[in-house]
């Protein structure tokens, strides 16, 4: 199927530059390059420098004022660590890769409304040493999406309501199953047992609340199936029916402008997620424990955001974050139970600056600070409890 998939998209990019020289058609190139240095601090000792690297570039196709086409290149590297969530828990990165192709066709139906044709394949890759080599990674994952889209403007109160459609399947290539007793006996029946396929709903809605006021909100609904992981019984067996979950994301940003170059407003955010896996762990000095809703969990974070200059932009945001398991068991140390659920409690501050030089050329910084908390202590396998910064300063070249 990963064959089938990577064989599509060839086709279709051919078949874009068949367009393009057999028809007259205007071809405007956008895009832009970003280079930086960085540095971050893991848990206030561990820090590392590295190169950040980020480019974007869509050769836009227009074949008339309603029909264009625009193939699309996303790369991104980072050299610095980060902590990224994969299947549940915090795990730190020493430098990460990414690569995406996407392809979409545009039809301008009216001027109120745009419909979208999209398909893509995105390469992630993570590096848990410096000495591992690229494409070794245990999480590193590929995904393909294909799906339509449609915009609308000034209907039902919005502004701007975008609306799409897209399956999507994941592939973990180089994940195989590791030793039960430290990811929980669910993981045991099959090599591949983290891919899924699934569909996505999308909504997003832009809507003004008087002259100054602007409430941007979008709400997204997903569906992952995985074909290779079976759902465990709490007597340890496993069942022939297969892991589903089913998630929910919505985030709200009310912001308002004063005067021309500066606005501040409110963010909320939000997740459900809902699984019918559970968890049997088999950790060993611990008691063999069958955990019913192990990866069910509820968030919300709610945090100011302020931004202002013209020239000389600055942003600043806060993010205070709740994360709530249903059914997960917090641990001590020691990796006894207790009878408490999971509880993680989030802060994040993060502050952008850019300063244009030219037309095209633009200085740019950021520095992010992350720190997560939990009652859960037991930390053989994921990290719970830690805080994380970053910054970077490099030029963007835009074209």
């Amino acid at each position: 199927m990963r064959k089938f998939f990577k064989v599509a998209l060839v086709i279709l990019f051919a078949g874009f530059w068949f367009l393009v020289s057999s028809y007259a058609a205007e071809l405007v190139s956008v895009g832009e390059v970003f280079v930086a240095g960085g540095s971050s601090l893991y848990n206030g000792d561990s820090s590392s420098n590295g190169g950040n690297f980020s480019c974007a570039y869509v050769p836009a196709v227009k074949f008339s004022d309603k029909v264009a086409l625009l193939p699309g290149y996303y790369g991104n590297y980072r050299g610095s660590k980060s902590v990224y969530e994969i299947i549940g828990g915090g795990t730190l990165y020493q430098d990460s890769m990414s690569h995406n192709v996407t392809l979409r066709l545009i039809n301008k139906i009216s001027n109120t409304q745009k419909f979208k044709i999209k398909v893509g394949y995105l390469w992630n890759f993570f590096r848990e040493t410096k000495d591992e080599n690229w494409g070794d990674g245990l999480f590193d994952y590929e995904k393909f999406t294909a799906g339509v889209e449609t915009e609308y403007k000034n209907i039902g109160g919005f502004e701007k309501l975008i609306l799409s459609l897209d399956i999507l399947k994941v592939k973990f290539p180089q994940y195989q199953t590791l030793a039960t007793e430290k990811y929980g006996k669910e993981v045991y029946p099959g090599g591949n047992i983290l891919d899924f396929s699934g569909v996505s709903l999308y909504f997003r809605g832009l809507r003004r609340i008087g002259a100054k006021a602007v409430a941007d909100l979008s709400y997204s609904f997903m569906t992952q199936d995985f074909p290779d992981q079976n759902i465990i019984n709490s007597d340890g067996s496993y069942s022939l029916n297969k892991r589903r979950d089913r998630k929910s994301l919505f985030n709200l940003v009310f912001s308002r402008a004063y005067g021309k170059e500066t606005s501040a407003g409110i963010s909320f955010s939000g997740a459900v997620v809902r699984s019918n896996q559970d968890h049997y762990s088999t950790d060993q000095p611990m008691e063999f424990k069958f955990t019913k809703k192990y990866y069910d969990y509820d968030s919300l974070s709610v945090g100011p955001v302020f931004s202002f200059g013209s020239r000389l932009k600055m942003s600043l945001a806060y993010k205070y974050g709740i994360k709530n398991y249903k059914g997960r068991l917090a641990q001590d140390s020691s990796g006894n139970y207790t009878s408490d659920k999971v509880k993680n409690k989030s802060n994040f501050v993060s502050l952008g600056i850019s300063y244009g030089l030219s037309k095209s050329l633009k200085l740019k910084s950021s520095a992010n600070y992350y720190k997560q908390s939990s009652n859960q202590d037991y930390e053989a396998v994921y990290e719970y409890s830690y805080n994380t910064w970053n910054f970077e300063a490099g030029i963007a070249y835009e074209f």
